[in-house]
């Protein structure tokens, strides 16, 4: 019975060691719905995404925000998303987990271009769904 015991506490123990290692990502290799890219961003065509705290609360409250988190581009337009937040690091990483920016610094940018039609929602890495969007992406 003890060495039951000892199987189910070590089978619990892994199932949670792995619920707190974090999100992974589930890279898109063949890049078929997105890929991250450095080289787009400073394309005039981008739309461009800030990562910040929210302006509408007070500056006591933490809530980060993407402006906008409503997001739409055609297939192939880059969306630039830049770290508008002096106190943290952000990400907008697919909920698919199929790609993402890096962690960004203040001041620092990323973007993802999309090559496949779609409702893509997302979210930062570091904040989970509290910071969260969709982007759609259309012909």
């Amino acid at each position: 019975m003890r060495r039951l015991g000892r199987i189910v506490s070590i089978v619990f123990l892994t199932g949670a060691l792995c619920a707190c290692s974090g999100t992974t990502r589930q890279p898109d290799l063949a890049g078929t719905v997105c890929t991250e890219s450095k080289d787009r961003l400073g394309d005039p065509a981008a739309v461009a995404v800030d990562m910040e705290n929210n302006p509408a609360l007070p500056a006591f409250i933490a809530s980060r925000v993407y402006a906008p988190s409503e997001i739409s581009a055609r297939v192939g337009q880059a969306i630039v998303f830049t770290n508008v937040d002096p106190d943290e690091q952000h990400t907008a990483e697919l909920n698919s987990g199929a790609c993402g920016t890096d962690y960004l610094d203040f001041r620092k940018s990323d973007s993802l271009v999309f090559k496949v039609p779609g409702s893509y929602p997302f979210y930062c890495l570091v904040h989970g769904t509290t910071m969260a969007g969709t982007i759609t992406i259309v012909q």
